[in-house]
């Protein structure tokens, strides 16, 4: 066809242009918004005690919805795991973090005001939730949403940032056998 030919010169300058506006756009892209990290102050520390405020009612051997709650884990890493077991003796891992609002933010089955709870399932992001987690996420979200007015902690990180600072530690698959869907 006449005159839809793209000579190399043209395919080469788009592109070079390209890479040269990559670092452009990048930095014009929203940072993650750290939620409480350690940067940012004004809650109370996150002990036990404090933790136990923030989930309550729940404590281990306590029931929500259909599940039981089998462990509650302090702060690590700028995350508290709680695991959880289902009625038929499977166990899996649910992590409170810090709610990241960044647009380009990995979003997590719940969120609240101010945590998010992930499934820890040992995804990348692109494995699906089993549906009984992500329920149970969300029931755990519910919970936590109605006391975090009363109750805001330092030291969760949010997704991003536990990446960052610990990647080892996010997202370990639960000891447990995975329930099928």
């Amino acid at each position: 066809m006449p005159g839809r030919n793209v000579s190399r010169r043209l395919f080469v300058g788009v592109l070079g242009s390209g890479v040269l506006g990559a670092p452009v756009v990048a930095s014009a892209l929203p940072q993650p918004t750290p939620a409480k990290g350690e940067g940012e102050r004004g809650g109370e520390p996150a002990t036990r005690e404090n933790i136990a405020r923030l989930l309550q009612p729940l404590a281990a051997g306590a029931r929500f919805a259909r599940w039981t709650i089998a462990q509650i884990d302090p702060l690590v890493n700028g995350g508290v795991t709680v695991k959880v077991r289902t009625d038929d003796g499977h166990t899996f891992d649910l992590e409170v973090l810090g709610r990241d609002r960044s647009s380009l933010a990995q979003r997590p089955p719940a969120e609240t005001e101010r945590h998010a709870v992930f499934v820890v399932n040992g995804g990348n992001g692109w494995a699906p939730t089993h549906e009984e987690q992500g329920l149970a996420a969300m029931t755990l979200a519910q919970i936590i949403a109605k006391n975090e007015a009363a109750v805001r902690l330092d030291g969760f990180f949010t997704h991003a940032e536990r990446i960052q600072r610990h990647r080892e530690a996010l997202l370990v698959p639960a000891s447990g056998p995975v329930p099928s869907t």
